[in-house]
């Protein structure tokens, strides 16, 4: 936890520094949208049991400026929820009631490729810290209320694009890939890997 911490507050003074001496203006930015959560191995189990989820919902906010004419850096938070759908073991499986959800910390540094046009393409990526908690409520029907959570380093690819629709506001379409380090979670390593698309808002002042 300390170790994550440090990595947090390094990555929140490293924006804040950019922010404050970059010569652009300061853009907000926000964006919701639909996570599709990869079946989750347990690896403390050969890998034989895993949990699978429903499609979810995920919604960032950042604030961030421009370095020069293409790069952007920003700080993020973020959350996904995704419900939980099975629990498979040895080819067999049990319905679950409960859910998976993410809040991230990030850092995220973008490059904009610049046209004539008011689409712009973009690729970006990020680092930071995610909590990963499971909370489950019912195996088949079976109420067992366990739940836990874990700290963890996360990252994110991002691809994407973004439309000029006036001097100041852009509308962004994204897909993200966000993952973890296997969180421990109930005595065990489990995975966290998802697919996000994104659609949202950017203001810049």
């Amino acid at each position: 936890m300390k170790n994550l911490l440090a990595v947090l507050i390094s990555l929140a003074l490293l924006v804040g520094f950019t922010v404050s001496t970059a010569s652009a203006g300061i853009y907000i930015s926000g964006n919701l949208g639909a996570v599709f959560v990869d079946d989750a191995d347990i690896k403390d189990d050969g890998e034989r049991a895993k949990f699978t989820f429903d499609t979810g919902g995920a919604a960032t906010f950042a604030v961030g400026t421009t370095i020069g004419s293409a790069v952007r850096v920003e700080a993020e938070i973020g959350g996904r929820v995704s419900d939980c759908d099975k629990y498979k073991y040895d080819g067999s499986s049990w319905k679950l009631d409960g859910d998976v959800t993410t809040v991230s910390y990030m850092a995220n540094a973008y490059y904009d490729f610049k046209n004539e046009s008011r689409y712009t393409p973009f690729v970006g990526g990020g680092l930071g810290v995610a909590n990963v908690e499971y909370d489950i409520d019912k195996i088949d029907g079976d109420k067992i209320n366990e739940k836990d959570d874990d700290n963890v380093m996360a990252y994110q690819i991002i691809l994407g694009g973004s439309f000029a629709a006036t001097e100041r506001l852009n509308i962004d379409l994204q897909y993200r890939y966000f993952a973890t380090k296997d969180p421990d979670l109930f005595g065990a390593d489990l995975e966290y890997q998802s697919h996000n698309v994104m659609l949202g808002l950017r203001y810049n002042f």
